[in-house]
């Protein structure tokens, strides 16, 4: 079962996975190309070079895989609830050349058309939070060409040919709650005259 950090262990495997598969030169890309994870304020600035761009723009709770719990390790505590969470991300061309952009974002959807990551993919990131049977599959996300040009609308960047993609399912596991008091062990009571 996975932690926090398992959001940016999966977007950091997607970004190990399409390194390792780019070749030396693409065509149509007049230098050698690189991936990025971007973050909001990348999108305020102008591309610089050439990069496939893997774009966080929503992280959403999965609706298949609510109100199911993680089973107790020990036998006096209870099951944790499990939070599914799917992450919907955009594949961007990142580049000022036009037919850079498309021969990117092309090659870049070759590439992740049938992936699946396991738990030597994502565990390379953080090995800790994730088990032998955790898999997350990387799939197209249907959308409609409204929705795509409103999340761009909502960016500080204006619109940049890219492609909808759904990573699910990530399971992370709901933290112990922390103890604010220590427990009471012992009731002390005082014994007297007007004890009932």
């Amino acid at each position: 079962m996975a932690s926090y950090r398992a959001v940016n262990g999966t977007l950091n495997a997607v970004k190990d996975y399409l390194e390792a598969q780019m070749p030396p030169q693409l065509d149509g890309v007049s230098a050698a190309a690189k991936v990025k994870i971007l973050s909001s304020l990348d999108l305020k600035k102008d591309p610089v070079g050439h990069s496939v761009g893997i774009y966080l723009h929503r992280i959403s709770v999965d609706p298949f895989g609510r109100n199911r719990f993680i089973p107790a390790d020990q036998p006096n505590k209870l099951p944790r609830p499990e939070i599914p969470v799917n992450l919907h991300i955009l594949i961007i061309g990142w580049s000022s050349a036009s037919m850079a952009e498309s021969a990117l974002l092309a090659w870049a959807i070759q590439q992740l058309s049938t992936l699946q990551l396991g738990a030597s993919e994502l565990g390379a990131t953080d090995p800790d939070d994730w088990g032998r049977e955790d898999v997350v599959q990387m799939m197209p996300e249907e959308m409609t060409t409204e929705d795509l040009l409103r999340i761009w609308d909502a960016l500080p960047h204006s619109y940049t040919l890219s492609a909808p993609y759904l990573i699910k399912t990530i399971r992370l596991a709901a933290e112990e709650p922390k103890e604010s008091h220590k427990r009471v062990e012992t009731l002390v009571f005082e014994a007297g005259e007007n004890e009932a």
